[in-house]
């Protein structure tokens, strides 16, 4: 009895660790989950400083590691991702392919100093099957007469909807008339997942 029991309890563990099929595809699939906090990048005065290619799996366009200047703190460590000018994206490569990511959420702020009108971060996410979706959070206006200390990165989430992605792209604009911000977009913490399909 003990004997049929240790075999049961064997195969149940060897088909809880296996990898599991997702449903809307039937495929066997890995996933791996990151959070992308930049700390672990060189920084090094004047730059550029462009993030690895293949750092933490995706890859960056326009982007650069920035190390905290006494500004806006990262929300982790002392460095984050900056897209001067604030523009730019990040991707899965393309090889290996069937690669994507499930965006979960980030910690982000409109760097353009003070004072610093209200900034629309227009976010696209280009999804496998060829669909674009997009979504606008909003940075608010940074105002003179407070301390540096007041100045924090906000945080937002993701729904379900940001899965299966092959890019994500971002630009910034000014929330009140859609003109340009003259600053850059940095990010901290980014928490996503890429699925590889077998």
């Amino acid at each position: 009895m003990r004997l049929i029991i240790a075999a049961l309890f064997s195969l149940v563990s060897n088909i809880l660790a296996a990898p599991f099929p997702d449903e809307n595809y039937g495929e066997i699939l890995k996933r791996k989950t990151y959070t992308a906090k930049y700390d672990d990048l060189a920084f090094i005065e004047p730059g550029p400083n462009p993030i690895p290619a293949g750092y933490n799996g995706l890859e960056y366009t326009t982007f650069q590691v920035d190390q905290y200047d006494g500004f806006i703190p990262p929300t982790s460590g002392d460095k984050v991702a900056m897209a001067f000018g604030g523009s730019g994206n990040f991707s899965v490569p393309a090889s290996p392919p069937r690669q994507s990511i499930e965006l979960d959420s980030f910690s982000f702020a409109c760097v353009a100093g003070i004072p610093q009108p209200e900034c629309a971060i227009s976010i696209w996410g280009w999804k496998t099957n060829g669909k674009v979706i997009k979504r606008v959070i909003t940075f608010p206006r940074l105002d003179p007469g407070h301390v540096i200390e007041d100045f924090k990165m906000n945080r937002t989430s993701f729904s379900q909807e940001w899965r299966d992605l092959q890019s994500v792209g971002f630009s910034i604009a000014r929330k009140d008339n859609g003109g340009d911000m003259y600053g850059g977009l940095a990010l901290d913490d980014v928490k996503y997942t890429i699925t590889k399909e077998n």
